[in-house]
C-alpha cells in the first residue's frame, strides 16, 4: 500500500530533532573526555559480559554516578561500587551509557547484572524491577536561564501555561499532573528517551527550552562550568536513590544490600 505524502515541513522537523540529538551526544562524549580502558565507544551495543563472578555494570554517565575526564574516574556510585570490588573481592566490569532504554533492555536480557543510574525510586519500577536498599538520597530541581528583564521563577505555581522537560523516567511527570489540576492550568511536559539529565540541563543553559527538571547532585555539577544557570528551586521532596536489579535475581540484589550496607558509611559518610 502506497504510503500516505509527509509534508516536508514535517520532514524536515524530524530531521532536525534527529540532528539535534547526534549533537548533544557528541557534546556530552567530548565534555566528559571519556575513554573506557577497553578503548571501545561508550555508547557502543557491543558489550561482551564478564564471566564467572564478575558484576557487569551499566553506568550512568554523568558527574553524580560515573564521570571520567583524562585519566581520573569519579562518582558516588561509581566509588562506592569500587569499595564493594575492593572490599569482597568482586571483580567489575562496566558498560557506560547515556540513554537509559539500552540498560534496561540489557538488564532484561541478563546482558547486565546491575542498572546504576540517578532514576529514583518509584512505584512503577518497583512492579518491574527489584531495587537495593538507598545508596544515598537527592531531589530534583528547575534549571532556568535567568532572563536579563525579569527574575528566574522560584515557585512550581509560577510554571502554569509553560513548558517543562524532563527525562523519561521521571517522578515529576505525576506531580506536575496533579499540580495542574490543583492551579485549574496546564503545565505542559516533555521528555525523551534520548535526552539524559545531562543534556537537558545544556539545553536549557544554552536557551534550547525554557525550562528542565533534573537530578539536583547532576544540576550542581553541571553549573560549575554553567554558572549563570539557576537551580536554586527544588521541585520534589528528598527522593532514594537506589540500585537496578533484574526481578529474577532477589539473590544478588540481597548480596549488594549486605555490601552497601558495610561500605556507604565510609564512602558516603555525608549522603544520609
Amino acid at each position: 500500500m502506497k504510503q500516505p505524502f509527509q509534508p516536508k515541513v514535517k520532514q524536515m522537523a524530524l530531521l532536525t530533532a534527529a540532528l539535534a540529538a547526534l549533537l548533544l551526544t557528541m557534546a556530552l562524549i567530548k565534555e566528559c573526555s571519556h575513554r573506557p580502558a577497553s578503548d571501545r565507544h561508550p555508547f557502543s551495543s557491543d558489550f561482551t559480559p564478564g564471566s564467572g563472578d564478575t558484576l557487569n555494570v551499566a553506568i550512568e554517565l554523568n558527574p553524580t554516578v560515573y564521570y571520567v575526564k583524562g585519566d581520573s574516574v569519579s562518582g558516588k556510585d561509581y566509588s562506592v561500587l569500587q569499595e564493594i570490588s575492593r572490599r569482597f573481592g568482586v571483580p567489575i566490569k562496566y558498560y557506560p551509557f547515556v540513554p537509559l532504554k539500552r540498560a534496561m533492555e540489557g538488564l532484561d536480557n541478563g546482558t547486565f547484572d546491575l542498572v546504576v543510574s540517578t532514576v529514583p525510586a518509584t512505584t512503577e519500577i518497583k512492579d518491574d524491577y527489584l531495587l537495593t536498599d538507598p545508596v544515598y538520597y537527592d531531589r530534583e530541581v528547575l534549571v532556568q536561564r535567568p532572563d536579563s528583564t525579569a527574575a528566574p521563577i522560584s515557585s512550581q505555581l509560577d510554571l502554569a501555561g509553560d513548558t517543562v522537560w524532563i527525562t523519561s523516567r521521571s517522578k515529576f511527570r505525576s506531580r506536575i499532573e496533579n499540580l495542574s489540576d490543583e492551579i485549574g492550568d496546564t503545565i505542559y511536559v516533555k521528555s525523551s528517551p534520548d535526552y539524559s539529565a545531562e543534556a537537558l540541563f545544556i539545553l536549557a543553559a544554552t536557551g534550547k527550552i525554557k525550562y528542565a527538571v533534573i537530578n539536583e547532585g547532576i544540576a550542581e555539577a553541571m553549573s560549575e562550568k554553567y554558572p549563570d544557570v539557576d537551580i536554586s528551586t527544588p521541585v520534589s521532596f528528598t527522593q532514594l536513590q537506589t540500585w537496578t536489579v533484574n526481578k529474577a535475581r532477589p539473590g544478588l540484589r540481597d548480596s549488594l544490600n549486605t555490601w552497601l550496607g558495610e561500605v556507604t558509611p565510609a564512602v558516603l559518610p555525608f549522603e544520609k
